[in-house]
Formats: C-alpha cells, structure tokens, sequence
C-alpha cells in the first residue's frame, strides 16, 4: 500500500472517530481500521489512570495466544509507561529483547509478535496515554509508520478531549436542570431568534404552561401571556413587577445571557411568586400611613406650643435654646411623617395624573431651587442638558426626584466640591428613545456593602462623615417610587472617596 493510500485510510479514520463521542467508539474503530494505515497484529490504546497512578491497556486487536492484565501498570513499567512518562516515540525491533514488563511485552513477545511501535497522545503539554502497535514478521516499523502514527493519535486525541467535554457538558446539564426543576421559580429561556430553549417545571403552576410544549417553539407562538411576551419583546434586563394570568403578582428578573467573551446568545427571565410580600408590604404601608395621619396633628401641636413657650417663657438663653430643640425635633417628625404621607400616595397611584412635560426646564427650576444651598458650601453646580426631552408625568413630581437627587449630592459633597447634572436621548429599540439623567458628585461616596439598601425605606449609611448630615432616609425611596410609577429605573455607582452617580431613566413620548 502507498503512503498516499495509508494516508487517505488515515483520513477516512480520523472522520470516523468523531462520529460518536464515546469512547468506546474510538477504540473500536481503531480495532477495525487502524492496521490498514499502520500495518499491525495487536493494537492497544493506553490511557492514563491519574487516581490509580498508572495506565490502563485497552487492547483493541485480541492475541490468539495469552491474554493481556487487566491492572494497572505503574508508569515505570513497559513501553507505554516509558512514553508517557518521556513523552516520546518508542520503536522496537525485538520485543523478545526488551527488557520490559513481563505480563505486557513478555505476553506480546510469547505471541509471536516482534516489531513494536509506541507513539504518545498529547493533548497540549499534558500526556493522555499512549498508542502501541505490535505485529509479526515480516512487519517492521520505519519512519513513514511513525508519522502516520502520530497523526493518528493526534486524532484520538481530540476526539478523546471532545469526550471529555461531552460528559462534562452532559454532567453540567444534568446537574441544572436538576436545580432548576426543583426550583420554585419559572425560568424561561429564548435564543436571539426568539425560540424558547429552555423552560423548568415550575412554569406549569405560575403560568399555566407545558415546559415539553414550549421548548423548540417560537416564544410568540407558544405563549399568550401579554405582559411576559412584551417582556421578552423589550429586551431590557432588569427586575419588573407582571401580573400573573390568575391575580397573582410575579418578580420577574430578566437577563442578557452572553458567552464567556461577551456575546449575547439569547435571554432569560426568572419569574418568583411574590403575592404573599406584596399584600404584607400593602398591610405595613396601610398601617404606617394611619398612624402617620394620626400624627400629624399632634407634632403640629407640640412645634405650636414650643413656639408659645419660647415668645411667654423667661427672657434667657437657656429657655430659648431648649424650646428650640423641642421645635427641631417636632419638625423633624413632622417631615418624616410628610415623607411617610408622599411614599404611601406615591405607591397607591394617587397622583397618577401625567402630562407631556419637557423635562429640561424642571432640571433648570430644580438647580435654581438647591443653588443657595450650594453657594453656602461654595459647591460648583454644572449641567449638560439635551435642548428638549418631552416626557409623560406629573410636573412637580419629577422636580422633587431631581431636587431629591441634586440636594443629595450638595449634602453628602465636602465644601469646594462639584455636582454635574448631565440630560442625554438614548435609542431603546423599536424607534422608542429614552432621556437618561445623571446626577455625579464628588463627595464622599457610598461604601460597597450600604449600595444595595440605599433605595431602601429608612436606610441611611451609617459612618462618622454622615452622622452630622440630617435626613429621614426617605429621600431615595421616595425618588424610586415616583421614578418607578412612571415605568423608568434609577440605578446608583459609586466609589468611595471618589463620589457618587445616580442614573434616572425614563421613556420618551412618541411624536
């Protein structure tokens, strides 16, 4: 046989390995083919055992006399252990003469078998095994069955990695949709085109769907739920609030899945029951906002009466210090109370009454409004504004999340400092466009572990640096609220030392 007709054989092998990818196909196939590109009587497939500390000898042509051990070979025993542990080719003229392992060369060498020829299977600088091939007069092993022979365990050693990743890939899987089957949150997942690739049990009860009768299946065409396909039709990652097709109220948290290099390959949506928080959150909010009416007329009372005290008591600083204080704090309640007031119409929808405003204005009124605050500490305010931004809200609402935002950053901004208000248009897909404004300061920052509670009702960072700056830590939820209830979203980054950027999002009204 030429060593073009070998190497075409060699070829027509390779493309078979990697038909299946187990393992015991590539050993079967080199048992039938291999001897037509290296001439061979016996041919074995020796793997390495990392957790035996030894080889294993997959004899894949069987010996017409003796058997081959089925143990493991230490790799200081025999030729292949040789090749894995040098990482070279062997080639033997005389088995009979090889000083090796009795129960593998000295069983080959009482077969009748002479010539042998051992080549190792590298996957990059990691040795897997090795490839003996052995055969009987008058076969003997030159150069050209050396080369073709490392081009064949080159190919089993691909195939073998391909293997690898095969089960691991499998096992991976496995292992997810096991976790996501026992999960009590629906998942759904869709490729770029929209087809759904993935859906856990946990869709049947939440959203009245067959995970078999989805999968493979256009998103659309597979599913009538409005508010989930307009989800998914958005393509904007985040966390929303959906009505579910029974009354329930779902989180659903959407998310761009990429590749491990950043490519988007599709989305997917988790989807949580939270009817039970959201009537124990609407029973806390019933209940703050009656005994915040209940309140407000006692506090006013009592910052009255400070006042009366302060003008009928004795002419001394002691008194008039102390009615103050009483007046201070009266305020101060007063104020949570009003915050407490706003939060709880703000999330009934009480307000709900919009208007196409343009936004660019309201920034202008709203740096009017905190200027002389700033001037006090000599902050230097700054705006990059777009010329007009129309948007649909309630007028005054927006000024207080702005006044909200632009006041935060003067007060938590040492004297001298900056605070930038800058107003862009951003596309958001379907001709829809988008106002995102951002509020930076250079002042003392937010410590990573307080970022995720800054929006939450009360929350305030607790450090020396803010201790003296009052508040009522109401601002920022009420600023979410009011954003959130014009379907917008209102993120923070910040960097200790360094300051501090609040991002306000909000739709656009189509012309």
């Amino acid at each position: 046989m030429t060593r073009i007709e070998r190497l075409t054989r060699l070829s027509e092998i390779l493309a078979e390995l990697f038909r299946s990818p187990i393992p015991s196909h590539f050993f079967q196939t080199l048992g039938d083919q291999a001897w037509a590109a290296v001439p061979c009587d016996y041919l074995a497939v020796c793997l390495q055992d990392p957790e035996k500390g030894g080889y294993l000898v997959h004899s894949q042509v069987d010996l017409e006399d003796g058997a081959m051990s089925r143990r493991v070979f230490s790799l200081d025993e025999g030729l292949p252990g040789r090749t894995i542990s040098t990482s070279k080719a062997y080639v033997v003229e005389d088995l009979a003469a090889e000083d090796g392992a009795p129960d593998l060369e000295g069983v080959l060498a009482a077969a009748g078998l002479r010539a042998a020829l051992v080549v190792p299977i590298r996957s990059g600088l990691e040795v897997l095994g090795a490839l003996l091939f052995a055969g009987r007069p008058p076969i003997v092993y030159g150069d050209d069955d050396l080369q073709i022979a490392q081009l064949m365990a080159s190919g089993l050693s691909s195939a073998l990695e391909t293997s690898r990743a095969y089960d691991k890939l499998g096992g991976e899987r496995m292992t997810m949709l096991a976790v996501l089957g026992s999960s009590a949150d629906a998942v759904i997942a869709t490729n770029p085109a929209g087809l759904v690739l993935l859906a856990n049990a946990a869709v049947r009860p939440m959203l009245g769907l067959t995970p078999d009768a989805i999968e493979g299946r256009p998103l659309a065409a597979a599913v009538r739920y409005a508010p989930l396909l307009e989800l998914f039709e958005a393509g904007r990652p985040g966390i929303y609030e959906l009505p579910l097709p029974d009354g329930r109220t779902a989180q659903a948290s959407l998310v761009q899945v990429t590749t491990p290099f950043g490519e988007p390959v599709g989305l997917a949506a988790v989807l949580r029951d939270i009817t039970l928080l959201k009537n124990l959150e609407q029973m806390k909010n019933d209940f703050v906002n009656t005994v915040s009416h209940d309140l407000k007329g006692p506090i006013t009372v009592i910052a009255g009466m400070a006042d009366l005290m302060r003008m009928a008591g004795p002419r001394d600083e002691n008194h008039a210090s102390r009615c103050e204080d009483i007046r201070s704090s009266a305020q101060h309640m007063a104020d949570l109370v009003s915050d407490l007031l706003d939060i709880g119409k703000i999330e009934a929808g009480l307000d709900a009454a919009r208007e196409p405003m343009d936004l660019i204005p309201v920034i202008g009124e709203a740096l009017r409004m905190v200027r002389p605050r700033a001037e006090t500490k000599s902050i230097e305010l700054h705006a990059e504004l777009a010329e007009e931004a129309i948007i649909s809200a309630v007028p005054s609402r927006v000024r207080q999340v702005l006044i909200n935002l632009i006041d935060n950053g003067v007060k938590y901004t040492p004297a001298g400092g900056r605070v930038s208000v800058a107003a862009a248009l951003w596309p958001a897909g379907d001709g829809a466009e988008t106002v995102r404004i951002r509020v930076t300061d250079t002042g003392m920052g937010i410590p990573a572990r307080d970022l995720p509670h800054v929006f939450d009702k009360f929350y305030r960072v607790k450090n020396k640096a803010t201790s003296e700056i009052a508040g009522t830590g109401l601002g920022l939820a009420i600023t979410k609220s009011i954003v959130e209830a014009y379907g917008g979203r209102i993120s923070v980054e910040s960097l200790e030392g360094v300051g501090t950027t609040f991002e306000v999002e909000l739709e656009l009204v189509r012309s």
